[in-house]
């Protein structure tokens, strides 16, 4: 069943990821650069890119790896205050909501009426 909730342990990696890689490629740099176990299905690990207008995440369920995507059609994602003691840090539930729904707005434009 596809679908996250509060009971997983969000992850977020602290760095900047090509976001043209997919799920094994991302599976890697879990394991390599977070030092987390990418097959506990109990985590999921979320990757923003540099322009912050990208969000991914990586979650394995029932021997399968779910990758997910979202990519806002204008404004870009907030990304959370850095924890220097740790290159990447668990966020919360509520944190991970506010994360992908919250979207920052820096300039609107509206084609003339003609």
């Amino acid at each position: 069943m596809l679908g996250l909730s509060a009971t997983y342990n969000y992850y977020l990696f602290n760095g900047n990821v090509d976001m043209r890689k997919g799920i094994f490629r991302l599976r890697e740099v879990v394991q390599s650069t977070m030092g987390q176990n990418p097959d506990d299905s109990h985590n999921v690990f979320i990757f923003m890119s540099k322009s912050r207008k990208i969000v991914k995440l990586l979650h394995y369920e029932r021997g399968f790896y779910v990758l997910y995507e979202k990519r806002p059609l204008m404004g870009k994602f907030k990304k959370p205050l850095y924890d220097s003691e740790t290159k990447s840090y668990q966020i919360s539930w509520a944190d991970m909501v506010y994360l992908t729904e919250s979207l920052v707005i820096n300039e609107m434009r509206l084609s003339e009426a003609v």
